[in-house]
Protein backbone atom coordinates (compact mmCIF):
# COMPACT_ATOMS: atom_id res chain seq x y z
CA UNK A 1 0.00 0.00 0.00
CA UNK A 2 3.19 1.96 0.33
CA UNK A 3 1.97 4.35 -3.04
CA UNK A 4 3.42 7.65 -1.65
CA UNK A 5 6.12 9.62 -2.92
CA UNK A 6 9.61 9.86 -0.91
CA UNK A 7 8.77 13.73 -0.42
CA UNK A 8 5.21 13.20 0.96
CA UNK A 9 6.05 10.41 3.18
CA UNK A 10 8.71 13.04 4.92
CA UNK A 11 6.06 16.22 5.10
CA UNK A 12 3.79 13.49 6.86
CA UNK A 13 6.72 12.50 9.48
CA UNK A 14 7.10 16.28 10.12
CA UNK A 15 3.49 17.07 10.45
CA UNK A 16 3.50 19.96 8.15
CA UNK A 17 0.93 18.65 5.60
CA UNK A 18 -0.85 21.43 3.68
CA UNK A 19 -4.43 21.96 1.74
CA UNK A 20 -2.10 21.43 -1.68
CA UNK A 21 -0.16 18.43 -0.95
CA UNK A 22 -3.81 16.77 1.14
CA UNK A 23 -5.32 17.20 -2.30
CA UNK A 24 -2.97 15.78 -4.39
CA UNK A 25 -2.50 12.65 -1.59
CA UNK A 26 -6.60 12.63 -2.42
CA UNK A 27 -5.81 12.33 -5.59
CA UNK A 28 -3.43 9.33 -5.75
CA UNK A 29 -6.54 7.24 -4.67
CA UNK A 30 -8.14 5.50 -2.04
CA UNK A 31 -4.86 3.19 -0.91
CA UNK A 32 -2.42 6.63 -0.80
CA UNK A 33 -5.81 8.68 1.44
CA UNK A 34 -5.48 5.13 3.82
CA UNK A 35 -1.95 5.08 4.18
CA UNK A 36 -1.35 8.70 4.62
CA UNK A 37 -4.17 8.57 7.82
CA UNK A 38 -2.13 5.10 9.36
CA UNK A 39 1.08 7.31 9.29
CA UNK A 40 -0.87 10.02 10.29
CA UNK A 41 -1.98 7.83 13.22
CA UNK A 42 1.36 6.21 14.28
CA UNK A 43 3.19 9.53 14.46
CA UNK A 44 0.08 10.56 16.49
CA UNK A 45 0.60 7.72 19.18
CA UNK A 46 4.44 8.15 19.33
CA UNK A 47 4.16 11.77 20.41
CA UNK A 48 1.83 10.58 23.37
CA UNK A 49 3.75 7.45 23.91
CA UNK A 50 2.36 4.73 26.29
CA UNK A 51 -1.63 5.47 27.49
CA UNK A 52 -1.90 5.06 31.20
CA UNK A 53 -3.98 2.21 32.25
CA UNK A 54 -5.58 1.85 36.05
CA UNK A 55 -2.14 -0.64 36.95
CA UNK A 56 0.13 1.93 35.85
CA UNK A 57 1.92 3.14 38.29
CA UNK A 58 1.57 6.85 39.40
CA UNK A 59 5.40 7.80 39.17
CA UNK A 60 5.64 6.88 35.34
CA UNK A 61 2.51 8.98 34.27
CA UNK A 62 3.45 12.59 33.23
CA UNK A 63 2.39 14.83 35.62
CA UNK A 64 0.23 16.83 32.51
CA UNK A 65 -2.03 13.55 31.96
CA UNK A 66 -2.91 13.16 36.14
CA UNK A 67 -6.29 14.87 36.71
CA UNK A 68 -5.91 18.16 38.61
CA UNK A 69 -7.36 17.78 41.87
CA UNK A 70 -8.91 20.05 43.58
CA UNK A 71 -7.51 21.88 47.31
CA UNK A 72 -9.01 20.30 50.48
CA UNK A 73 -11.43 22.88 51.80
CA UNK A 74 -11.40 21.37 55.34
CA UNK A 75 -8.59 21.03 57.78
CA UNK A 76 -6.84 17.36 57.16
CA UNK A 77 -6.91 15.38 60.47
CA UNK A 78 -10.04 14.43 63.37
CA UNK A 79 -11.54 17.11 64.88
CA UNK A 80 -9.89 18.90 68.29
CA UNK A 81 -11.51 16.18 71.22
CA UNK A 82 -11.38 13.87 68.74
CA UNK A 83 -10.11 10.21 70.20
CA UNK A 84 -6.91 9.09 68.72
CA UNK A 85 -6.20 6.08 66.52
CA UNK A 86 -2.35 4.53 66.83
CA UNK A 87 -1.20 1.19 66.04
CA UNK A 88 -1.89 -0.96 69.08
CA UNK A 89 0.82 -2.21 71.48
CA UNK A 90 1.97 -5.63 70.47
CA UNK A 91 0.80 -8.36 72.95
CA UNK A 92 4.33 -10.50 73.17
CA UNK A 93 7.91 -8.34 73.52
CA UNK A 94 10.54 -10.67 71.47
CA UNK A 95 13.55 -8.46 72.56
CA UNK A 96 14.23 -5.50 74.75
CA UNK A 97 17.28 -2.93 74.28
CA UNK A 98 18.06 0.31 75.68
CA UNK A 99 19.60 3.34 74.00
CA UNK A 100 21.75 5.94 75.93
CA UNK A 101 24.03 8.96 74.67
CA UNK A 102 27.67 8.81 75.57
CA UNK A 103 27.64 12.56 74.99
CA UNK A 104 25.63 15.30 73.43
CA UNK A 105 24.50 14.75 69.76
CA UNK A 106 25.02 18.67 68.98
CA UNK A 107 27.75 19.87 70.83
CA UNK A 108 29.19 16.86 71.83
CA UNK A 109 29.24 18.06 75.90
CA UNK A 110 29.10 15.72 78.82
CA UNK A 111 25.13 14.84 79.91
CA UNK A 112 23.49 14.66 83.44
CA UNK A 113 21.45 11.63 83.52
CA UNK A 114 17.96 12.16 84.54
CA UNK A 115 16.42 9.20 84.75
CA UNK A 116 13.67 9.94 82.35
CA UNK A 117 12.68 7.42 79.39
CA UNK A 118 10.45 6.63 76.67
CA UNK A 119 9.11 3.91 74.92
CA UNK A 120 8.62 2.96 71.62
CA UNK A 121 7.84 -0.57 70.05
CA UNK A 122 8.81 -1.30 66.17
CA UNK A 123 7.89 -4.19 64.50
CA UNK A 124 9.88 -6.04 62.10
CA UNK A 125 10.82 -9.43 59.97
CA UNK A 126 13.25 -10.68 61.77
CA UNK A 127 16.44 -12.08 60.18
CA UNK A 128 16.10 -15.20 57.99
CA UNK A 129 18.30 -18.20 57.99
CA UNK A 130 17.16 -21.69 56.51
CA UNK A 131 16.50 -24.06 59.42
CA UNK A 132 18.50 -27.75 58.18
CA UNK A 133 17.37 -30.32 59.58
CA UNK A 134 19.12 -34.15 59.63
CA UNK A 135 16.66 -36.49 59.65
CA UNK A 136 18.32 -40.03 61.02
CA UNK A 137 15.79 -42.46 59.72
CA UNK A 138 15.57 -45.87 60.69
CA UNK A 139 15.18 -48.95 59.09
CA UNK A 140 14.09 -52.05 60.59
CA UNK A 141 13.00 -55.48 59.57
CA UNK A 142 9.45 -57.21 59.51
CA UNK A 143 9.18 -60.69 59.93
CA UNK A 144 5.81 -61.07 58.20
CA UNK A 145 6.14 -58.88 55.04
CA UNK A 146 9.88 -59.91 55.15
CA UNK A 147 11.36 -56.66 54.10
CA UNK A 148 12.59 -53.60 55.28
CA UNK A 149 10.34 -50.58 56.17
CA UNK A 150 11.31 -47.12 57.45
CA UNK A 151 9.30 -44.10 58.49
CA UNK A 152 8.11 -41.53 56.73
CA UNK A 153 9.64 -37.58 56.76
CA UNK A 154 6.87 -36.04 57.65
CA UNK A 155 8.09 -32.49 56.56
CA UNK A 156 9.34 -33.42 53.00
CA UNK A 157 8.41 -35.15 50.36
CA UNK A 158 10.17 -38.31 49.11
CA UNK A 159 14.23 -38.12 47.84
CA UNK A 160 13.80 -33.65 48.43
CA UNK A 161 16.44 -31.90 49.90
CA UNK A 162 13.39 -28.82 50.08
CA UNK A 163 10.48 -28.76 53.06
CA UNK A 164 7.27 -28.85 52.19
CA UNK A 165 6.63 -25.32 53.31
CA UNK A 166 9.47 -24.01 50.27
CA UNK A 167 7.35 -26.08 48.30
CA UNK A 168 3.87 -24.55 48.95
CA UNK A 169 5.51 -20.80 49.54
CA UNK A 170 7.11 -21.31 45.40
CA UNK A 171 3.68 -22.59 43.89
CA UNK A 172 1.78 -20.19 45.69
CA UNK A 173 4.06 -17.08 44.37
CA UNK A 174 4.13 -18.53 40.98
CA UNK A 175 0.33 -19.85 40.41
CA UNK A 176 -1.70 -17.34 42.65
CA UNK A 177 0.52 -14.56 42.40
CA UNK A 178 2.14 -14.78 38.74
CA UNK A 179 5.17 -14.05 39.93
CA UNK A 180 7.80 -15.00 37.28
CA UNK A 181 10.83 -18.20 38.23
CA UNK A 182 13.49 -15.51 38.00
CA UNK A 183 11.27 -13.68 40.80
CA UNK A 184 10.71 -16.40 43.03
CA UNK A 185 14.60 -17.50 42.69
CA UNK A 186 15.48 -14.44 44.06
CA UNK A 187 13.26 -14.17 46.70
CA UNK A 188 14.54 -16.84 47.94
CA UNK A 189 18.05 -16.62 47.03
CA UNK A 190 18.48 -13.46 48.44
CA UNK A 191 15.72 -12.12 51.31
CA UNK A 192 15.30 -15.49 52.34
CA UNK A 193 19.05 -16.97 52.23
CA UNK A 194 17.44 -20.56 50.73
CA UNK A 195 19.39 -21.28 47.51
CA UNK A 196 16.99 -22.83 44.64
CA UNK A 197 17.11 -22.93 41.15
CA UNK A 198 14.29 -22.70 38.33
CA UNK A 199 14.77 -26.18 37.62
CA UNK A 200 14.78 -27.23 41.33
CA UNK A 201 11.31 -25.32 41.63
CA UNK A 202 9.70 -26.37 37.94
CA UNK A 203 10.63 -30.32 38.72
CA UNK A 204 9.48 -29.69 42.77
CA UNK A 205 5.82 -28.31 41.58
CA UNK A 206 4.13 -31.52 40.30
CA UNK A 207 4.28 -33.30 43.50
CA UNK A 208 2.05 -30.77 45.18
CA UNK A 209 -1.18 -33.15 45.57
CA UNK A 210 1.25 -35.02 47.41
CA UNK A 211 2.52 -32.44 49.55
CA UNK A 212 -1.33 -31.18 50.17
CA UNK A 213 -2.64 -34.40 51.25
CA UNK A 214 0.14 -34.82 53.77
CA UNK A 215 -0.56 -31.12 55.40
CA UNK A 216 -4.33 -32.39 55.13
CA UNK A 217 -3.41 -35.44 57.37
CA UNK A 218 -0.91 -33.63 59.20
CA UNK A 219 -3.33 -31.56 60.71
Amino acid sequence: MEVLSDSTLEVLQRAALTEHQAEAIFGQGRDAVVFALLELSKQLAEARGPQATPSTPSGMIPVYEKPTTKSRKKRPGAKEGHPGSRRRVPDRIDRRETHTLPCCPDCGGRLKRTGDTRTRYVEDIPEIQPVVTEHTIHSDWCRKCQKRVEPKVPDALPNATLGNRVLVLSAWLHYALGNTLSQIVEVFNFHLQLKVTPGGLVQMWPALPVCARRCRDKR
